[in-house]
């Protein structure tokens, strides 16, 4: 078991790897198992934040952002967390996955208060007839310049497209597929409106005058579309980090989330 508090004590590591120099303020990073990597890049911080790898083998990555990291992440065994650059994050971000799933976030995407995202359930649960299992785990895909509302709660299994807005307190179950491009509220979550896209300039600081110029948009960049051989297949996608070594991952997700900039890589349609 490694306990790292202080970015001193990163170069005593022996079980567990810690790739870059975040800055930690206020924020632990445990590790109870061994052979696990967080790969941390540029100067990012960290801020009340706890990282629990609690099994071996698995992989949390944070991209270069300018907003702070505050991250409540608890990964067990075989699974991988990575989080996109230019992320934008109220406060306390929940991520759990375990079962060997994966949590996938792409780039330029909102976060906003206590939002939680999780790749497994607690338990294993049975049905009372059939004895078979209902509830195997499976890894999440959160798209590019997506808004998660204060509170919202992403389920196992869930996909959500580049470009969607899903409102406060909004109930993610299960395999849910949000198109991108679309309103989701509710609990259970629904597709309220479609074709729609946000811009990430916020409505706190609006006066008079920039609410009347912001009637409408001229720009069709927040649209997102299908495209033959730009597109991802996120079922080939889980697929194959499934079948890839810790260090083959971090490359898989540096040439396909970091080096590949193609704009409709996460449309669902």
């Amino acid at each position: 078991m490694e306990f790292i508090k202080n970015v001193s004590q990163i170069e005593k590591m022996t079980q567990n790897k810690i790739i870059g120099k975040p800055q930690l303020i206020d924020s632990e990073i445990n590790f109870r198992g061994n052979n696990n990597i967080l790969y941390c890049e540029g100067d990012i911080k960290l801020v009340n934040s706890k990282l629990n790898f609690d099994g071996n083998n698995s992989i949390v990555y944070l991209s270069t952002t300018e907003s702070e990291y505050n991250l409540d992440i608890k990964i067990y065994n075989s699974s991988l967390i990575f989080i996109g650059k230019d992320m934008e994050l109220d406060s306390n971000l929940n991520i759990i996955s375990k079962e060997h799933q994966n949590v996938i976030i792409g780039s330029d995407c909102v976060f906003g208060k206590n939002v939680t995202v999780r790749a497994a359930d607690n338990y294993p649960i049975y049905n009372l007839v059939s004895k078979q299992r209902v509830n195997f785990s499976k890894s999440v895909f959160i798209g590019d310049h997506v808004a998660l509302g204060d509170y919202s709660y992403i389920s196992s299994g869930a996909r959500i497209g580049s470009g969607a807005v899903v409102e406060n307190k909004t109930f993610i179950h299960r395999n849910f597929v949000g198109r991108s491009n679309s309103y989701i509220l509710g609990n259970p979550a629904q597709i309220m409106q479609q074709e729609v896209f946000f811009t990430p300039d916020s409505l706190d600081t609006y006066t008079p005058e920039d609410s009347v110029n912001s009637s409408d948009y001229k720009s069709d960049i927040f649209i997102y579309n299908f495209v033959n051989n730009e597109t991802f297949d996120l079922n080939k996608i889980d697929k194959i980090l499934s079948d890839l070594g810790k260090e083959q991952k971090i490359e898989f997700v540096q040439k396909l989330f970091i080096q590949n900039k193609r704009k409709n890589r996460f449309t669902i349609r």
